[in-house]
């Protein structure tokens, strides 16, 4: 990619839609919810896309959490809220809200099989995995607390009632390590096996909500890989890895992040432990799991798995960034609208074969966050026309998200203004993109909309009015179900306003092949789709932030779920 400096960025952001708009002739006739929403011309591709493309740069490394970038991109967004003329809420009247993160740094791991029979316990094999050696097994991520358990073998590691598929039924998974084939075989000969639904992420789920020690991948379908994998592992060690929020450590609260142990092991051991001959024999074992898929049952091995990680701790500093907007109405400005997204991403990393090793995150997070950026210019734009919302609004980009959702996480315990006087959460990530159910159906305009009803009727009668008044993008509800092996509904910063029993809704294009990659960047955004679900996030602010009463959290089932989360 070419090298252009942020000054120069800023410059041709700075030159960006400064223009006059017909909409500062005010009509009084109108109400002010009429006023208001008359506002969304502001948000275009003439705003966002130099913001974005500054923000999304390679000069911003990446954004990662608890690094200098981080800070650039936090300072980014302040100046530019400054501009707009949002008042700073954070710190000693800052914009920024400060927070300390625990690092780990891993040295290395130890790994210790030993092997069952009758009263007698043998060790008999142990390998560590460090920077300039691999072991008999790869961690993918977790397992930075010592680990220890019985391992058992779960097939593909997956239920699917409706198909017959029960591979993690009668048998106790608790403190277990489970051994499973890699690649989820939902597809074989034009036959679905599996529903195609249940992927990796979901069988994660479906094995670590049941208490299970860890995971054992075996890559049985493409053995050779292993290899790649553990030499690729070896650059993590001495790099900073799980961070938590500081306070929770230091008050006994537990740490943020995956604690189990999820890690690939060496197929030749894998053969050992399924009482195989070769690599070979593994190979053909799973395929003939295939054919029998159904008949398949959970088994004990005789044998136990030791973990015990080597590591170091370091303190960083992190922030949120807050901006505020005081509403008009004497007695509802004390309630608030909250507007969130992330603008962390996940730095440098390894390259991809081009050579990129920084990871823009120009889709996720850049586009909510300059999408709220853009959300702010509208309401400041009104402001300057004497057009104020009711209740107040406060904009809030949070860091961390990446890893583990710390920053939201922090901000609902320590709160700039009360979470019971908080009336909404609208949170957004990723919506510059489309994925492919929506490519193949060339549908562009649409948002996956997570929380609302789940939470609260109110709210999602609100969205759809607004939706009608705007962006008018079809409002997907696939993901939004208690019950969907996914559960998007705690997968972003939007579920500790919920946790909170604040009535939240997420707004989401999905997944795309960019995903967590140096090749997520700008020049593949849709500007005017990402307005569009921008333009309906602006109006149902307004009509929230308008409504006689603040929407009401009415779902008992979710209330059910959430109540051990607070």
């Amino acid at each position: 990619m070419k090298s252009v400096t942020i000054g120069l960025l800023i410059f041709i952001v700075g030159c960006a839609g400064s223009g006059p708009s017909s909409l500062e002739q005010s009509t009084a006739s109108l109400s002010d919810t009429e006023q208001l929403l008359g506002f969304q011309t502001e948000i275009s591709e003439d705003y966002l896309k130099p913001h974005l493309t500054a923000f999304a740069h390679d000069s911003m490394k990446g954004r990662e959490t608890g690094t200098i970038s981080e800070k650039i991109a936090a300072r980014y967004l302040a100046d530019e809220y400054k501009q707009l003329g949002l008042k700073p809420v954070g710190d000693n009247g800052s914009y920024f809200q400060n927070f300390k993160l625990h690092a780990s740094k891993s040295d290395s791991i130890v790994f210790e099989l030993f092997e069952k029979s009758e009263n007698k316990r043998e060790r008999i094999n142990r390998s560590v995995a460090r920077s300039n050696q691999t072991a008999n097994f790869a961690r993918l991520f977790g397992g930075q607390d010592s680990l220890k358990g019985q391992i058992i073998f779960a097939g593909f590691g997956v239920n699917d009632q409706e198909r017959g598929v029960a591979h993690l039924d009668s048998i106790n998974l608790k403190d277990k390590w489970v051994m499973v084939f890699r690649d989820i075989p939902n597809l074989a000969d034009g036959d679905t096996l599996i529903d195609p639904k249940i992927d990796a992420r979901t069988r994660f789920q479906m094995v670590m909500r049941q208490d299970a020690a860890g995971i054992l991948v075996v890559p049985a379908s493409a053995p050779q890989e292993f290899d790649a994998i553990a030499k690729k592992m070896q650059d993590s060690f001495g790099e900073t890895g799980r961070m938590s929020l500081a306070y929770r450590n230091n008050n006994g609260g537990s740490s943020s992040g995956f604690s189990g142990g999820y890690n690939v092991v060496k197929p030749e051991l894998a053969a050992q432990l399924l009482g195989l001959k070769s690599v070979k024999e593994l190979t053909d074992y799973r395929q003939k799991l295939v054919s029998t898929i159904t008949e398949f049952q959970p088994k004990q091995l005789n044998y136990d798995l030791t973990q015990i990680p080597y590591s170091s701790q370091e303190t960083l500093n992190s922030r949120n960034v807050l901006a505020f907007l005081e509403g008009s109405d004497p007695e509802l400005k004390d309630e608030v609208v909250v507007l969130t997204s992330h603008y962390d991403h996940v730095g440098i990393g390894e390259p991809d074969s081009t050579g990129d090793r920084i990871y823009n995150g120009a889709d996720d997070d850049g586009s909510g966050t300059i999408g709220l950026l853009n959300i702010a210019k509208a309401f400041s734009r009104a402001k300057d026309d004497g057009i104020k919302p009711k209740r107040s609004i406060l904009f809030l980009n949070v860091s961390g998200e990446e890893k583990g959702l710390l920053g939201s996480r922090y901000y609902s315990d320590h709160p700039a203004f009360p979470m019971d006087k908080t009336v909404a959460n609208l949170n957004t990530d990723m919506i510059g993109r489309i994925d492919s159910t929506h490519k193949s159906k060339d549908v562009e305009k649409y948002a996956y909309i997570i929380g609302a009803e789940l939470i609260s009727s109110d709210l999602d009668s609100l969205i759809k009015a607004a939706n009608e008044r705007s962006g008018e993008i079809e409002l997907n509800k696939r993901y939004n179900d208690l019950n969907d092996p996914q559960q998007f509904y705690r997968r972003s910063d939007h579920w500790h306003f919920g946790r909170k029993q604040v009535p939240f809704a997420f707004f989401f294009t999905g997944v795309h092949e960019d995903y967590h990659r140096p090749s997520d960047e700008v020049h593949k955004i849709r500007f005017e789709k990402m307005a569009s679900i921008l333009r309906t996030m602006y109006a149902t602010t307004v009509m929230i932030a308008n409504a006689d009463n603040p929407p009401a959290v009415d779902n008992q089932q979710f209330i059910e779920i959430t109540k051990s989360d607070n």
